[in-house]
């Protein structure tokens, strides 16, 4: 069996795939201009160093992108992160605001997701560069308002073998074309 893709999904609900799908994307595929808006941002906040700071980065500097962004603040000593920032994009694709809480909070609301994203947020901090990953929702997660999304984390740090912060920019495509 070929393995699961993860395209833009373009086709009615009643034929979305059983199952959902993520796949990692290499930065010259990006589709998403918002999201290769940002990714540009942080390659130049970097200069020649592995990773910007928090303090290099100014989300002016994204224009209408900022609203796809979260920054989340590593814990290490908790084994968690803070979310520091969350993008109006965030809170429409969730239906939740969690800025100035813990993603131990989040995790806790919803087990599934919140393991795979903490998952992604470890995965930043270990390798200390960026990933981008598209997925396309299934019928195995209902309840999301999404059917499709492409997302990049980006790590920042104070030294290239520390990271203190991780922010993220992602772009969804609603259920049903709209959000509600």
């Amino acid at each position: 069996m070929a393995p699961a893709i993860a395209v833009r999904h373009h086709e009615p609900e009643e034929v979305l795939p059983e199952k959902s799908s993520v796949v990692p994307v290499k930065f010259a595929n990006l589709e998403s201009q918002r999201v290769r808006v940002v990714y540009e941002a942080w390659e130049r906040w970097r200069g020649s160093r592995p990773m910007p700071t928090r303090n290099d980065i100014s989300l002016r500097d994204l224009g209408n992108a900022a609203v796809n962004i979260s920054l989340v603040r590593v814990l290490p000593a908790e084994n968690d992160y803070e979310y520091r920032i969350i993008g109006d994009a965030h809170i429409q694709a969730y239906g939740s605001n969690y800025q100035g809480r813990r993603m131990s909070e989040a995790t806790a609301m919803a087990p599934r997701f919140g393991k795979i994203l903490k998952a992604s947020y470890d995965m930043i901090c270990a390798m200390r560069r960026p990933y981008a990953f598209r997925g396309v929702i299934g019928r195995d997660i209902p309840d999301l308002k999404f059917v499709w999304f492409e997302t990049c984390y980006f790590p920042l740090g104070p030294s290239p073998d520390e990271v203190d912060h991780v922010m993220n920019v992602a772009v969804y495509e609603p259920r049903g074309g709209s959000w509600d």
